[in-house]
């Protein structure tokens, strides 16, 4: 998490993903903060033309920067 360059692996790429037009993305907000795995998959995919639908779950913390900090691997 202090790397913000570093991407982890997915284990599979949504191989299908142009059939869906509106694509949810649930995570957990860990500190305020998306975990960086979903860089990962935001950058492994077309998501050109597509609604992504952020939610999260979090046990004190909201949204926070998520939005902004997401903006540029969306």
């Amino acid at each position: 998490m202090q790397n913000e360059s570093f991407r982890p692996a997915i284990a599979g790429n949504v191989e299908n993903i142009s059939e869906y037009e509106d694509i949810y993305l649930g995570f957990s907000i860990w500190w305020y903060v998306t975990p960086i795995i979903i860089n990962t998959f935001l950058e492994s995919h077309d998501l050109e033309r597509k609604n992504v639908i952020l939610f999260a779950t979090s046990g004190g913390s909201d949204f926070g920067k998520t939005m902004e900090e997401l903006k540029e691997s969306c």
